[in-house]
Order: C-alpha cells, then structure tokens, then sequence
C-alpha cells in the first residue's frame, strides 16, 4: 500500500523487474520460465518482450502462446513494433526499472543481445541454454562472445 497522496501515486517509482526478450519461436518458454525463476529469486516483477518488425512476418500462433505463458507466469508481455530491434529493447529497458535480463543465446553474428550487453553495466543479465540451463552472463563471457564475432 502506498503512503503517498493519491494524486502523486502515479510519480511513486514502479518495482524494479526482471525483462524477458522472446523471439516468436515456441521453444521461446523456457525463456519465460527462466525469467520467473530470476524474478522470484530477486522479488522483482516479471516482463515479457517482442518486437515484432516489418522486414519478417511473425508467427501468430507463438505469439499467441508465449502471452498466455507470460500470463501463466505472472508476466506482462509486451510487443515492439520497430525495425532497429536493439534501439526499440534498450529503449524499453530504459523507459523501465529493469534489473535483469534474460534472453536465448546470441547469435554468432551481429547479435542484438550482445550489443545490449554493452549498453547497459547496471544490470544483470542471463541467457538460457537451448537444454533449459540457466547462466548469468559475466563480463569475460561478454568478451569472448565479442572476440568469437571478430
């Protein structure tokens, strides 16, 4: 319960929350999941994102289960529309309290994860093995993912 005047509850700072980056792949809930695990492990708030762009249709059908997976996990799922996928998820990340971070693993080239890796030094971030195994992601990880792209 707030102890602020109602009309200043609106400016009281949201909880921070963990972010999930999903492509629309169903193999993508083992993300979801992995992210409600964070979540509770650091009692932060549980977000879903996608952004979806015109350069490729998306998969309806993924989509439409990875939102009720979000929901099943107590997670918001929120769908990007842009074109520059990295610029629309570091401006999500901006615009949010988030803490963590957790995504499948980059790719080997021009990866959108990597490039927000190295954005961002405040905040923690995961990726989750295509077994289900989840890992965070150290500093030296970050370079040697840099070093394998060169």
């Amino acid at each position: 319960m707030s102890v602020l005047p109602e009309e200043l509850r609106d400016r009281e700072p949201k909880r921070a929350c963990t972010v999930v980056c999903v492509t629309d792949q169903l193999r993508c809930d083992r993300i979801i999941r992995s992210g409600r695990t964070v979540a509770n492990m650091t009692d932060t708030d549980l977000a879903v994102i996608n952004v979806c762009t015109s350069m490729r249709p998306n998969n309806p059908a993924a989509m439409e289960y990875l939102f009720r997976v979000s929901a099943d996990y107590g997670g918001e799922m929120a769908v990007l529309y842009s074109d520059a996928i990295a610029k629309a998820i570091i401006h999500y990340i901006k615009g949010h309290r988030v803490a963590y971070v957790v995504s499948g693993v980059p790719q080997p080239n021009d990866s959108v994860i990597t490039k927000i890796w190295k954005k961002f030094t405040h905040i923690t971030f995961f990726m989750v093995e295509e077994n289900g195994e989840l890992c965070e992601v150290t500093r030296t990880m970050m370079q040697n993912w840099e070093k394998q792209r060169a």
